[in-house]
């Protein structure tokens, strides 16, 4: 049987800072933490406490906790996979070893028209409790993927070209904003972390895999941003995340990558204005980049309606327009 999270969590911290991975100085934040791990702030929270108890970590002047006995210079970055070591949390949240492809299969349907979504053949399918599937399709509901009809009967929500035109409209009111914030929030270590990761991949372009494209769009269009210190625009713009799912789940499977990278010149200006500590034009050039990205994906997806093949897996069921 599993240890509780906060228990495994507490070691693979604890660990982590013993090994210098975790540097002095550090600032440990409760929601990255728990974004990072795939887990609730509740566990997340009882560590934090236990390592505060014990010297490992300290407050300070600023949110969140200092990794060391006592407060020092300010260290903000985000968290990778080798901050920790191999040995990975057993995690009971079972589900997300499943979310992807399902989430995958909807938005694909998604884009070709309406579908109903039948939960107890979700579960039969992926052969999992109800309690799991659910906890599957509450997640998809948050990114605006399928909306609950009735007790165990869901609807696919349609990604056609008024909708996406609504999430970027949506997109270009809230984001700007955000980077304007965060532009004098981010560290200049951070910003140049965000450089590097998008010129490597530039560098490497096209033998980029499709995850590590989705992780580039979420530096900019959530990591980065969520340091405009706005939790509730943050929640809001969970609900635009079909934008960035139409290019996660097309390019480099259905559609074949563009013949030049897509997006890393216009994101690393975004991050030169930060890096310059201008955020009016950091937002600007933002507002530019989502104006520019909306005709491209709205390309993509309807070459995608046209040509595209999907396989309609056994719990989703298409309706007919009325």
């Amino acid at each position: 049987m599993a240890r509780p999270l906060k228990d495994q969590l507490y070691h693979v911290l604890h660990d982590a800072i013993d090994a210098g991975r975790l540097e002095p100085g550090l600032v440990l934040l409760e929601g990255h933490i728990a974004e990072h791990f795939g887990m609730s702030r509740s566990p997340v929270r009882q560590t934090l406490a236990r390592l505060h108890e014990e010297g490992t970590i300290c407050r300070f002047e600023g949110r969140g906790y200092q990794v060391g006995a006592q407060p020092g210079e300010i260290v903000r970055r985000s968290l990778g996979t080798g901050d920790f070591s191999a040995s990975c949390i057993e995690r009971t949240d079972a589900w997300r070893a499943f979310a992807e492809s399902v989430e995958r299969d909807v938005v694909l349907c998604s884009m070709k028209g309406r579908f109903e979504l039948n939960e107890l053949q979700l579960a039969r399918a992926l052969s999992v409790s109800r309690t799991l599937t659910h906890r599957i399709l509450l997640y998809l509901q948050t990114i605006g993927v399928v909306e609950k009809v009735k007790y165990s009967s869901w609807t696919v929500v349609p990604l056609d070209d008024a909708r996406l035109h609504d999430l970027y409209q949506a997109r270009r009111q809230l984001e700007p904003y955000m980077m304007t914030r965060a532009a004098d929030a981010l560290e200049d270590a951070e910003i140049r972390r965000y450089i590097q990761r998008l010129d490597a991949a530039a560098r490497d372009y096209p033998r980029v895999p499709s995850a590590l494209l989705d992780a580039l769009e979420n530096d900019l269009h959530h990591q980065a941003l969520m340091r405009g210190g706005n939790a509730e625009i943050m929640t809001m713009l969970g609900r635009t995340r079909p934008i960035l799912l139409i290019s996660k789940h097309l390019l480099g499977s259905s559609i074949e990558l563009p013949s030049e990278a897509p997006f890393f010149d216009e994101h690393r200006h975004v991050f030169d204005k930060a890096l310059a500590r201008d955020g009016g034009a950091a937002g600007r050039a933002l507002d530019e980049h989502l104006a520019r990205s909306e005709a491209q994906v709205q390309a993509r997806l309807a070459e995608f309606r046209d040509v595209g093949a999907i396989d309609v897996p056994d719990y989703l069921r298409e309706v007919e327009r009325p």
